[in-house]
């Protein structure tokens, strides 16, 4: 194994969805960025993980997301050759936004090019093994196939999804023992939806649970959707994985085999069971079981349920947060709760993306700080990508200033975010 030695301003853990964000704006502010990144591409959930929609741009009344995030998703549907689409005409009734939808291969490559032309330094398929303070910097330790790099980086921002740099350095995280159950996404084509009869195929479906043919799980929405939802979904983004825990490789692994069990199974039921199903084909299957939570930063401060809910003010606010709750459970399937005024907009405070005790690291992404209730509405994919973007500016500010991350006022940190896009706070 041979020892590969790099220094950089920023390094980024994790190229994921809050990931590829935060390196492009530290990058195109000038700061020396490099990604270190297990998979095999950016983009994280939205582009491994197969949830290809990112969700929420806009609300009813205005932009909440814009800036890098939605850049890299104009670029990519000018590649597809396809309109942006106005948010202004759709009509969101079952949600107080809407879902935007991205082609993942396109999307995957926009965002690298993006990241090659900044400049970013990217790692694939390494994986961090060890940080370690060294004076006014940090040398971290990754691993992939016949390499070991160690890197010293003055900022770090950890958008593992896991919280590894965070414990990898001992600080406190935040773990629950019940978690929101995961899921592996899939596609089933072919479905004849003309032949579905919503009431026909809803007691099949209860049948074959009934019988063991599937299991509970395997269909995710059962409170709250009619099993004809998974059929016209081809079963997109239907399905739970149990405990799912992918902070290290045997939690990955686990996820990977219940969530591939539950296709399997589904698959063949809806092929040899439900009329108009004959000739379905089990088309797309994406790599990874994703986690809904699994390790929290324990921050300078924990947004909390009452936060999120009421939109809370935060001084030190760097982003919007919106989406409802949509809280998933063994137990119940999935619960929503919904603001009591559409236009209530929740934010994030810089303090929860900044590690309690700690200096020039910083978090995004489903690992911020956060009570599980807040988390399942921080989570959206448009949250974590502006999260992303806040703390690559704080980064990049911090490089140019001398000083820690943690340092940085948050007004300059939106007035930055502001210059590359972002929408208003």
């Amino acid at each position: 194994m041979k020892t590969m030695r790099e220094t950089v301003d920023v390094l980024v853990a994790g190229g994921g969805t809050a990931g590829h964000i935060a390196a492009l704006q530290a990058a195109r502010e000038g700061a020396r960025t490099a990604i270190i990144e297990a998979g095999t591409m950016l983009g994280g959930t939205m582009t491994a993980g197969g949830v290809y929609m990112p969700n929420h741009f806009f609300s009813k009344t205005g932009p909440v997301v814009q800036g890098i995030a939605w850049e890299l998703y104009c670029k990519s549907k000018a590649v597809e050759g396809l309109p942006i689409p106005d948010w202004t005409r759709r009509r969101p009734q079952e949600t107080p936004g809407y879902y935007s939808y991205i082609n993942v291969p396109i999307y995957a490559a926009v965002a690298e090019e993006e990241a090659v032309q900044a400049g970013i330094t990217l790692h694939y398929h390494e994986f961090i093994s060890a940080v370690a303070s060294a004076g006014n910097c940090w040398e971290v330790t990754s691993l992939g196939r016949g390499i070991r790099r160690i890197t010293t980086a003055r900022e770090i921002i950890d958008c593992t999804g896991d919280s590894d740099v965070v414990r990898a350095l001992g600080l406190e995280v935040m773990y629950d023992q019940v978690r929101q159950p995961g899921t592996l996404q899939y596609k089933i084509e072919g479905i004849a939806h003309e032949e579905i009869w919503e009431q026909e195929v809803q007691t099949l479906y209860e049948e074959a649970l009934a019988a063991g043919v599937i299991a509970r799980g395997d269909f995710a929405y059962p409170n709250i959707l009619p099993f004809k939802y998974y059929l016209d979904h081809g079963g997109h983004n239907a399905t739970h994985v149990y405990n799912a825990d992918t902070s290290d490789s045997d939690g990955q692994t686990a996820a990977n085999i219940e969530g591939r069990a539950r296709m399997l199974r589904m698959f063949k039921f809806v092929k040899n069971r439900v009329p108009g199903c004959e000739r379905a084909v089990l088309k797309t299957m994406y790599p990874f079981a994703l986690a809904r939570e699994t390790y929290r930063t324990l921050g300078e401060y924990v947004v909390t349920k009452d936060d999120f809910l009421q939109a809370r003010e935060f001084e030190d606010k760097v982003c919007n947060a919106f989406n409802y709750v949509d809280m998933h459970s063994q137990q119940e399937g999935c619960e929503l709760y919904f603001h009591e005024d559409e236009n209530l907009v929740p934010k994030i405070p810089f303090r929860a993306l900044i590690p309690k005790g700690s200096s020039r690291l910083t978090v995004a992404g489903r690992i911020v700080s956060a009570e599980r209730f807040a988390l399942a509405g921080i989570r959206a994919q448009c949250t974590c990508m502006a999260m992303g973007q806040a703390v690559g500016a704080a980064a990049a500010l911090a490089i140019k200033r001398g000083v820690p991350s943690r340092e940085i006022d948050s007004k300059d940190i939106v007035a930055l975010t502001l210059a590359h896009g972002a929408a208003p706070v």
